[in-house]
């Protein structure tokens, strides 16, 4: 078993990141990100970094800081550590989860412009994926959001760890007698992905299907590609139909986009509300029914959207931008 998961790990490393990169491993000392550092350093033939942030929300944090800046010590790697205070750095608009993953994610991407690291790697595995997918999927999200994360991008940042599943990469650490740290908070049921996590795959897996989250993965996959395809159909319209002015405030030709075949115009509508400033990930179905509803709705209409963002019909035309 452990073998096969080294195995899958080269053959997906080779596909996301070329011999001689420099590559910053983001590690928070939990199992999954502990299996991606030593995986990497057993593959070579890359320069390695090792990134760690304290978000400074739970006791124990900096027990975390100490072990990863340990390991990389042990495995002869540079390290660069630091703590930022998420709950203070926190946006009214953010729940504490998006305001930490904000926050990672500038930091890394600090980090790796420092390092001169061409790449970002994450600890991300089947199981995020799977979770993922059917989480989009009981929130209403569109086709493209359901076919999951990407192995590699938006820019630097690649997941080699994906077609794993946990459970393998636990069985790999302790074949080997490699420590990890375990985050309590990973076991609250506060937060949406645990419970999902914790009690509902298990369920499906136990009473359905024990190869359930590989199937949820391998249907996100065969979405992909139909996806991607109408996406870019998708963004040569919404490039003619939207007029991006100050502020980021989007006007939309409202006649020509009711015209478009629906599963285009549901696809303006998301690129429409992202380009006035919208959170992605907070963007629903209901949110994209109701902007292509004020199509048909009388001039001076209005609709309230998340990130204190309105759209109005003024005329022939919908315009998004700041409440």
């Amino acid at each position: 078993m452990g073998d096969r998961t080294e195995l899958e790990f080269r053959q997906a490393l080779v596909e996301l990141v070329p011999a001689g990169a420099t590559l910053l491993a983001a590690v928070s000392g939990g199992g999954d990100s502990v299996a991606l550092l030593h995986l990497l350093a057993r593959a070579g033939r890359r320069r390695l970094v090792v990134a760690h942030l304290d978000h400074g929300l739970r006791r124990g944090s900096a027990g975390d800081r100490r072990f990863v800046e340990s390991l990389a010590g042990r495995l002869g790697l540079d390290c660069v550590s630091a703590r930022r205070d998420v709950a203070a750095e926190r946006r009214k608009d953010e729940s504490p989860e998006e305001a930490a993953r904000r926050v990672r994610r500038a930091f890394l991407s600090e980090t790796a412009s420092a390092v001169g690291a061409e790449h970002i790697a994450t600890g991300h595995t089947l199981d995020d994926q799977a979770e993922t997918v059917l989480m989009r999927l009981v929130r209403g999200a569109g086709a493209t959001a359901l076919t999951g994360i990407a192995a590699a991008g938006p820019g630097p940042w690649v997941r080699p760890l994906l077609g794993i599943e946990r459970s393998d990469l636990r069985r790999w650490l302790e074949k080997r007698g490699l420590p990890f740290r375990e985050d309590p908070s990973n076991r609250s049921a506060r937060y949406d992905r645990n419970r999902l996590r914790l009690r509902v795959l298990p369920l499906i897996s136990r009473e359905l299907n024990p190869r359930a989250s590989r199937h949820l993965v391998r249907a996100a996959r065969a979405l992909r590609e139909d996806a991607l395809y109408l996406d870019a159909l998708a963004g040569e319209l919404a490039e003619r139909l939207c007029r991006v002015g100050p502020g980021a405030r989007v006007a939309l030709d409202a006649a020509a986009w009711s015209e478009a075949p629906s599963v285009l115009r549901r696809r303006v509508a998301r690129l429409a509300l992202e380009r006035a400033g919208v959170d992605p990930r907070r963007i629903g179905s209901r949110h994209v029914e109701a902007l292509i509803a004020l199509c048909g709705a009388p001039g001076g209409s209005e609709l309230h959207l998340p990130g204190r963002r309105s759209a109005r019909r003024l005329g022939g035309r919908i315009e998004i931008g700041g409440a």
